[in-house]
């Protein structure tokens, strides 16, 4: 599992200090000053995430500032850019907290031609040279297939979802709703909403399951979620191995080490794992890309992936597996690093 980051948010001065110093310790050709705004970093994925990030753009020669951690507030994530803008970044990732929100930190940037790049969070408007992220569409559909036959396509499942105010939370959401319309319409599903919040989490799964049976649950994210929602079903007596004569599957998104052993453990079904470091080389990369002005268009990559237009700006979808007691021990999975 990844460690967490380097500390608290990092402060306006904190930031002025790190520069003037890399500033008095650069030999001329470290390369340019970068920043990094996270909306939040209060997972395993999410500082999973900014450590990938982080780390191979250090390794590339970018001179990366600390990221700093708007703690879920997009008013702080604002004042984060801006701040960053202050001290003279050459250019930005941006992990945003809300994809609206996220807009005019995106367009201050554009103001003074600082290149952005966003990483699993999709922005909804600004000029963002690249948003890395996989399909969550496609993750979300690939959840419902996993839940779906495992509920033999009948009765009630639960769907834990995330934020519908990101990208991430709202394209997962719908992903796995259509499919369950789709392909297993005898199955009836109860969506409720955690805003990544693992105490909402909590308190939803209290609620809900304390009604009555249910054939399955989905969790928008293993790194969120898991935690708090087991121990909500072992409270309840409904958390059992597969194989077991009451085992509820459990389907879940991320990837992280816990829920890639609660696989091989037999309580939780599949993962649809996001690609954690892939996240991180190619945001850098194509951060590396636009301070050099290189230009990119729709179309397939040289890395298995597909550019595509997302709400008018160009997003690398890159591929999130479904693992599995099959797989589960694969090294390139970025839980099992």
């Amino acid at each position: 599992m990844f460690t967490s980051m380097r500390g608290p948010a990092i402060t306006a001065a904190s930031l002025a200090a790190v520069l003037s110093i890399s500033a008095c310790g650069s030999t001329g050709g470290d390369g340019e000053t970068v920043g990094f705004s996270a909306g939040f970093l209060d997972s395993p994925f999410n500082s999973g995430l900014v450590n990938a990030v982080v780390d191979k753009a250090n390794a590339s020669g970018l001179d990366m500032l600390p990221a700093t951690d708007a703690n879920s507030d997009p008013a702080k994530q604002i004042t984060d850019v801006n701040t960053l803008l202050s001290l003279g970044v050459r250019g930005l990732v941006m992990f945003p907290t809300d994809s609206s929100a996220i807009v005019p930190a995106i367009e201050a940037a554009n103001a003074q031609n600082v290149p952005v790049v966003t990483v699993d969070v999709a922005a909804n408007g600004g000029d963002v040279y690249m948003q890395i992220r996989a399909d969550n569409v496609a993750m979300g559909r690939s959840a419902c297939e996993e839940l779906g036959r495992r509920a033999n396509g009948q009765g009630r499942v639960l769907e834990i979802h995330g934020d519908l105010g990101t990208t991430s939370g709202f394209d997962r959401n719908n992903g796995f709703n259509d499919c369950m319309r789709t392909q297993f319409p005898g199955i009836e599903v109860v969506s409720r909403d955690a805003k990544w919040k693992t105490d909402q989490a909590v308190d939803v799964a209290q609620t809900v399951l304390s009604t009555g049976d249910y054939a399955g649950i989905f969790l928008a994210s293993d790194s969120v979620f898991l935690n708090g929602v087991q121990n909500v079903m072992k409270d309840q007596g409904k958390l059992h191995p597969a194989g077991e004569a009451n085992h509820v599957p459990l389907v879940t998104i991320d990837g992280t080490a816990g829920a890639l052993q609660g696989i091989r453990d037999g309580y939780v079904d599949a993962v649809v794992s996001q690609p954690v470091d892939l996240y991180g080389e190619y945001a850098v990369q194509y951060l590396q890309d636009a301070l050099a002005g290189k230009t990119y268009q729709v179309g397939p990559t040289e890395h298995g992936s597909e550019i595509v237009d997302y709400k008018g700006t160009l997003a690398d979808m890159l591929p999130a597996p479904v693992v599995t007691t099959a797989n589960v021990d694969d090294q390139s999975l970025w839980g099992n690093a």
